[in-house]
């Protein structure tokens, strides 16, 4: 039996582990806790909402805003926008390739 903290990344790769996470947390023997990571695309949180209702929370997270940022930092927000690995960035130039291959991962994923 599993223990400790699980942790399920890129769950809408597979949302049908959404029943097999039920049986484990209603387990009179459960004795983990699992964090189930992945895009919120209506499918997955309808299929989280139905399958593990009253066992789930939903988390948002978003991108870089500017009360994190700081408001001396609003041009380069607006220009590498609020993901992080693009925002830090050592120059322009990495975070306009990161932006790149996000836009591209992101469409070739979908159509």
């Amino acid at each position: 039996m599993l223990s400790g903290l699980v942790v399920i990344d890129e769950i809408q790769i597979m949302p049908e582990l959404f029943s097999k996470l039920r049986y484990i947390v209603d387990s009179p023997d459960n004795k983990c806790s699992c964090m189930v990571l992945g895009s919120a695309s209506p499918d997955i949180i309808k299929g989280g909402s139905e399958t593990l209702a009253g066992r789930i929370e939903f988390v948002d997270l978003t991108g870089f805003d500017i009360t994190e940022t700081g408001k001396e930092n609003i041009i380069p927000l607006w220009n590498r926008g609020g993901f992080p690995r693009p925002f830090l960035a050592e120059n322009d130039e990495n975070s306009f390739i990161w932006r790149q291959n996000f836009i591209r991962t992101f469409l070739q994923r979908r159509y």
